[in-house]
């Protein structure tokens, strides 16, 4: 589970929160992901450990400002998850 503000768990060096971009970091950019399924908690889950993996490709501290938006995809009866964020570097 993403604490509100704080390091991961499983990911000591990472920041991700729902927040605003924590003091002594600043903004470099969106990041965005997208995954499709019918069990939205897992869904959402896979969007976060997407977000978690552009971070750590890119070398970011993390990620800020987390935001979901759903769509409910008929054709195939699935939810999709839109998942952006902030990434973020320390100053």
């Amino acid at each position: 589970m993403m604490p509100l503000f704080g390091k991961s768990d499983d990911k000591p060096k990472l920041i991700e929160t729902v927040g605003p971009v924590p003091e002594g970091y600043h903004s470099d950019g969106i990041i965005q992901t997208s995954v499709s399924g019918q069990d939205e908690i897992s869904s959402q889950s896979k969007t976060l450990k997407n977000l978690a993996n552009i971070c750590k490709a890119a070398n970011a501290s993390g990620f800020a400002n987390y935001r979901l938006s759903t769509h409910f995809n008929s054709g195939v009866k699935e939810d999709v998850i839109f998942a952006y964020a902030d990434i973020i570097r320390a100053n």
